[in-house]
């Protein structure tokens, strides 16, 4: 489910980018989140950036406020500077019966600290029509957020507090009969023998919500330099509620320490993670069995490093031991890991053999799939082996890249496959929910990604991303909701000092998704977006959208089509 991107702009302007770093970071498209800014707000340049487009598509319409740059930046001169406003407020609708605002403060021109406060709402009660009738899919967004760094003469203190609600509905294809019976998924006879089930009682209430707080602290020091020792403490907690009454609570340590040792140097990265959830008795004893689960995971990872002006070397044993409900395990993967400059600020190139471990807490799986059942215990994912190589530089002072090749073998992958029960009578015909399941399959995935980007002029630049994935499960006849690639361009071009425009293509390729009957294939997505920003003057701006310009009928899970055309139009203010 995608959620609108705020960015918390320092001194009411968007941080510029620092033109003289050209290489580009790795493609990755992600969860759309609402991120906060990691590090402290610096002046920026005379340009603007690039705008940030989300390349994951959902099942919603994909609507939010563009990021926009409500003042000139400020120039940087002999000259006094002129007042910065520090907060932000900001207004729009759209059609599907879309209204959004935000309102953002930044602390300025402080040297100990920097301090930003977001809040926003978006609400849609648009319709969509599924199997030829029009469903409510209407959602109501909250997001509201802290973020605080205190900066001591050789430390720095951090606070982030960020509280999210989304309200939702179940809204996608179903093909259960709520007059006909079905088997039991979980009789309680002692002899376990099936009984039939009204179909009326296997349809879930519409209405869904998740609920999220998280509060995060770290300290760490600011020494410089691989001679120095270095240290890094982030410790966190965590709650999240669905409206089905399940509560999970998660708290998080993570600490990272770097020591010299003359010419070599010992890294050691420590954490551990806890979640237990707590359940309610079900009401719908026929369409959900909650379980308890409480899971922890401790992970160390020692290493000896090594490094020079131009290479840097690691040799480290990843160890975790999992203490889970569902099972215990102990991972166990290498972690060799180099990097080289080949020329300075012209290539570089990496390469290593990692391994990587997934937790699947509850939260990560209802935010990644929000149609989920929410009875569902995920078990963690191991990507025991990854070999990966990758290189990035400029080809001129214009233009950047990057590309990496990665080969990983996993177990425990989950996959997500249309919640389903047979049929009282007619035992070998079953019907799908609008609620998803997962299955599990172990194999190896191999992944090619790149990154492209021309400037132009100091007016017009442009990004090519691309991702290619080459899945091979052992017993799932395919890697289901999974696409073989995702590819996406974006622009940006400021006509003047008032005006910029912006686009973005999305494509997304087929997923194959698991039926009862057999196997289908969703149509690729091809996702056009456009948009603008005007300035009026130093306080008021202007701003308009359109996303899925060519209105494509897309799934992003089996059952939930995606909206039109959608549009937005708004304004803002600089105080």
């Amino acid at each position: 489910m995608a959620c609108s991107l705020f960015v918390i702009n320092a001194s009411a302007q968007e941080e510029g980018i620092n033109q003289e770093v050209r290489v580009v970071r790795e493609y990755s498209p992600t969860v759309s989140d609402a991120f906060k800014i990691n590090r402290m707000p610096q002046p920026a340049d005379d340009e603007l950036p690039s705008p940030s487009f989300d390349y994951r598509l959902t099942g919603k319409a994909i609507v939010g406020a563009p990021e926009v740059v409500p003042l000139i930046p400020a120039r940087m001169s002999k000259e006094p500077r002129e007042d910065l406003n520090s907060s932000y407020l900001q207004g729009y609708v759209g059609n599907y019966n879309t209204i959004g605002a935000a309102l953002k403060y930044n602390i300025l021109q402080n040297e100990k600290y920097a301090l930003a406060l977001k809040a926003a709402h978006e609400s849609s009660l648009g319709e969509v029509e599924v199997t030829g009738i029009d469903e409510d899919a209407q959602y109501h967004e909250s997001l509201a957020g802290l973020y605080m760094r205190h900066f001591f003469k050789q430390k720095t203190l951090s606070l982030d507090i960020d509280f999210s609600n989304l309200a939702y509905r179940y809204y996608g294809a179903s093909t259960i009969n709520p007059e006909l019976d079905y088997v039991d998924r979980y009789p309680e006879n002692e002899l376990g023998v099936p009984e039939p089930v009204p179909g009326s009682s296997l349809i879930p209430e519409a209405k869904q919500h998740q609920s999220a707080i998280d509060v995060i602290m770290g300290l760490k020091n600011q020494q410089l330099g691989f001679d120095n020792t270095r240290w890094d403490l982030l410790m966190g907690y965590s709650s999240f509620g669905s409206k089905t009454g399940i509560r999970e609570n998660q708290f998080k340590y993570k600490g990272d320490f770097d020591f010299s040792l003359g010419e070599l140097g010992l890294r050691f990265e420590t954490a551990l993670n806890h979640a237990g959830t707590n359940t309610l008795l079900s009401d719908s004893p026929f369409l959900y069995n909650f379980e308890k689960r409480q899971q922890t995971l401790v992970s160390v990872n020692p290493g000896l490093t090594r490094n020079t002006d131009k290479m840097q070397l690691k040799f480290g044993l990843r160890i975790s031991a999992e203490f889970d409900d569902l099972e215990d395990n102990l991972y166990v993967s290498p972690d060799l890991t180099v990097k080289y400059t080949v020329v300075e600020g012209v290539l570089a190139i990496d390469g290593g053999i990692t391994g990587e471990i997934m937790p699947s807490t509850y939260r990560s799986i209802m935010e990644e799939n929000p149609y989920v059942a929410p009875d569902v215990n995920v078990k963690t994912a191991f990507h025991g082996v990854r070999f990966f190589f990758g290189t990035k530089g400029n080809f001129s002072q214009a233009t950047s890249f990057a590309a990496k090749v990665e080969y990983s073998v996993f177990s425990d992958e989950h996959f997500f496959v249309n919640r389903q029960f047979n049929q009282f009578d007619m035992l070998l015909q079953t019907d799908y929910s609008n609620q998803f399941d997962v299955v599990y399959d172990d194999g190896n995935l191999l992944t090619v990604s790149g990154e492209f980007n021309v400037k132009f002029s100091p007016d017009l630049n442009m990004t090519l991303r691309g991702k290619y994935y080459g899945w091979r499960t052992d017993s799932l006849s395919q890697a289901w909701h999974k696409p073989e690639m995702e590819v996406g361009a974006r622009f940006a071009y400021r006509a003047n000092e008032s005006l910029s425009l912006y686009g973005a293509v999305n494509l997304l390729g087929s997923r194959y998704v698991s039926l009862p009957a057999a196997a289908e294939s969703l149509d690729p997505v091809y996702d056009f977006n456009v948009g603008a920003n005007y300035n009026l003057n130093r306080r008021w701006n202007f701003f308009g959208e359109i996303r899925n310009l060519i209105a494509s009928k897309y799934n992003r899970w089996y059952g939930y089509p995606g909206h039109g055309i959608n549009a937005i139009v708004g304004l803002g203010y600089s105080f």
